[in-house]
């Protein structure tokens, strides 16, 4: 069975009952940070303790500081925080808003997985809806084996079977359009 919730938009499905193939980007884009930047600030103190005033050595946590805001910003710009599967579509759901993204309409996955995070990213034929300067949206998927996660070395990728799946969906809705129009 399943249920209904009132949003903005009219009645959507309850999220609940869908797959999801993203895992969270929460510990990723709150915890982390916080906990970095609890270390670099306890660091910048004690340098400056210890050295009794100012001294060179206090541009290495502010560096790190700075370093951590443009990787975690280059990293988490524009990550969905959830994505569902609702068989011809995934829902993105950004905080409070959502985003229904039709496998028909998307051009190109693109999986990047030796990095950190590994990251999803579509490439959509027509704009975002909720953001209008792009054609793309991004999530992190989940994880099949947590450990290893599939890593294939023939072609240093780390592989992923959700991933895979996405793509086969996303070229089998496209040759259906193809085919109807």
């Amino acid at each position: 069975m399943i249920g209904f919730e009132v949003h903005l938009n009219g009645i959507m499905p309850m999220q609940q009952d869908l797959r999801t193939i993203s895992r969270s980007a929460l510990f990723s884009r709150k915890v982390f940070p916080v906990i970095w930047l609890t270390l670099t600030s306890f660091m910048t103190l004690s340098f400056l303790y210890h050295a009794g005033g100012f001294t060179i050595a206090i541009f290495i946590p502010l560096g790190m500081i700075v370093f951590m805001a443009h990787s975690f910003k280059r990293s988490y710009a524009g990550v969905a925080n959830r994505v569902y599967d609702n068989g011809d579509s995934l829902t993105f759901v950004y905080g409070k808003e959502q985003e229904i993204v039709y496998l028909k309409d998307v051009m190109n996955v693109n999986y990047q997985s030796m990095v950190s995070p590994d990251k999803v990213t579509l490439t959509l034929r027509n704009p975002s809806a909720r953001d209008h300067s792009t054609n793309e949206v991004a999530f992190l998927p989940a994880r099949i084996n947590w450990v290893t996660g599939d890593i294939s070395f023939k072609h240093l990728r780390r592989k992923n079977r959700l991933v895979d799946e996405l793509i086969e969906r996303v070229d089998t809705a496209r040759r259906h359009v193809d085919n109807a129009g």
